[in-house]
């Protein structure tokens, strides 16, 4: 609450995701590395890798540690062709630090972050808009639950959030962070 001459005011900070209902990914975040590794503290090792997951480093420049025969894109290591030391290290930390990763890139943090999340989900047959709001604590354990594993494409799993290289234009070497928005409303059965 917030009183300003006499005048009380609720400030509410909302996380709005639109989707259509067949949509695949919707962003929640994205960064450099180096913004990442700021915020969460992890190794100059993770940092590393993660650079030569999202294209950052190229992987031609660090042959000595990379089987580049075995890679399925030249420019960048997928954290399946890691070695499995790294793999297990990246997978231990985001298991590890899963609380603050999660609440970082879907509720942020300051002044500005989310209290709830909006989703609207348009169907395109029927020519409706649905809507769900629910509470951000609710949506980030939704959301951050179930495992942390490496997708079958050689990206990571934090529960039911994609972290994986931006790719295209105009951050084509951020690491980002994505969702299904409209599985929030598997919460309403």
């Amino acid at each position: 609450k917030l009183s300003t001459s006499g005048r009380n005011y609720v400030v509410e900070n909302l996380s709005l995701k639109k989707a259509n209902s067949d949509a695949d990914y919707n962003q929640i975040d994205k960064r450099t590395i180096n913004d990442y590794q700021k915020m969460w503290g992890f190794d100059n090792d993770i940092a590393f890798w993660l650079k030569l997951f999202t294209g950052e480093l190229n992987p031609k420049s660090h042959s000595d540690l990379i089987n580049k025969s075995a890679l399925r894109d030249r420019r960048r290591v997928f954290i399946d062709e890691m070695p499995e030391k790294m793999q297990k290290k990246i997978i231990d930390f985001f298991e590890a630090n899963r609380i603050i990763v999660v609440s970082d890139i879907l509720k942020g943090r300051g002044g500005l972050s989310a209290n709830w999340m909006l989703v609207t989900r348009y169907n395109k047959d029927e020519n409706t808009t649905t809507w769900m709001l629910e509470d951000i604590n609710t949506v980030m354990n939704f959301f951050g639950s179930g495992d942390v594993t490496i997708s079958p494409k050689g990206s990571l799993y934090i529960g039911k959030i994609t972290l994986q290289r931006k790719g295209g234009t105009p951050d084509p070497v951020k690491l980002q962070f994505k969702i299904h928005p409209c599985e929030l409303f598997r919460l309403r059965g």
